[in-house]
């Protein structure tokens, strides 16, 4: 079967913005809140737009939960996504959603209380045939506890990546792509640019199957993407396969962590 990448699609859907906000408690779920409803046709793509999670000197880690269905009755369909310490980003990835669906997402933060602006796209298509969308986004190295990933330390030399950290000892299901997700660990980062490895394989014998994924830390705390967080590679991960993270930075006396999670796609 062709990698499940729907042909370009014909129609895009674009929501109204809406205010998502943590619970009231630190690291627990809020509310969620209706991104998009009403699809006229299947979907194949979703971008969703963060307007700022960061603050200089302030803990800005936060994870996102998607959903389907109606108030009361939402399926998550991708749980976890790290995505604290973003200034006005967005993330796009491949992602399966019925005609007539609603969207609804939720978040929980570090604080105890924060407001974060949020939009959502759909570009709509019907799959050509023999081409599959989709259907499952598997969370590995989320922290829930934290609203956060698996802390990965560099090296504290420049540009030498630092140990291995464990994602995941074993793959829940087959993985056909992946997204790479990465936030602070700290209230107060020093400026640097981290490389991130992903690998597989058992410890000490890891094999990279994402390279020097980039990104910009600077001393407000926000962490820019220089790499796609969505990687439109075509894999054949196995359920039952360990995963892994490790990194460098830039700057030799930078050794802050960062925290990274990944994604895995199946069709």
């Amino acid at each position: 079967m062709q990698w499940p990448i729907p042909q370009y699609p014909t129609r895009v859907a674009v929501g109204s913005q809406v205010n998502l906000a943590s619970s009231g408690s630190a690291n627990t779920k809020g509310s969620y809140l209706t991104l998009l409803s009403g699809l006229p046709t299947p979907v194949g793509w979703i971008n969703i737009g963060v307007l700022s999670s960061s603050l200089g000197a302030g803990d800005r880690a936060m994870i996102m939960d998607l959903a389907v269905g109606g108030a009361g009755s939402e399926t998550i369909i991708a749980a976890d996504i790290v995505c604290g310490n973003r200034l006005n980003t967005s993330l796009c990835f491949p992602l399966h959603v019925p005609a007539g669906a609603t969207l609804r997402a939720r978040i929980a933060t570090a604080l105890t209380s924060q407001i974060i602006p949020t939009t959502a796209t759909a570009f709509m298509a019907e799959p050509d045939s023999g081409i599959s969308i989709p259907s499952r986004i598997t969370s590995y190295g989320t922290a829930p506890a934290s609203s956060g990933g698996t802390t990965i330390t560099p090296s504290g030399t420049a540009n030498v990546k630092g140990s291995w950290a464990q994602l995941t000892a074993s793959t829940a299901r087959p993985i056909h792509a992946l997204m790479v997700m990465v936030q602070g660990s700290t209230s107060t980062h020093l400026a640097g640019s981290y490389a991130v490895d992903i690998a597989v394989g058992g410890s000490g014998s890891e094999t990279v199957i994402i390279p020097d994924h980039s990104v910009a830390v600077d001393t407000n705390e926000y962490v820019q993407p220089m790499s796609p967080d969505f990687y439109p590679l075509s894999m054949g991960i196995p359920a039952g396969v360990r995963l892994a993270a490790r990194c460098a930075v830039t700057t030799g006396s930078v050794a802050t962590p960062v925290e990274v999670a990944v994604y895995g796609f199946t069709y």
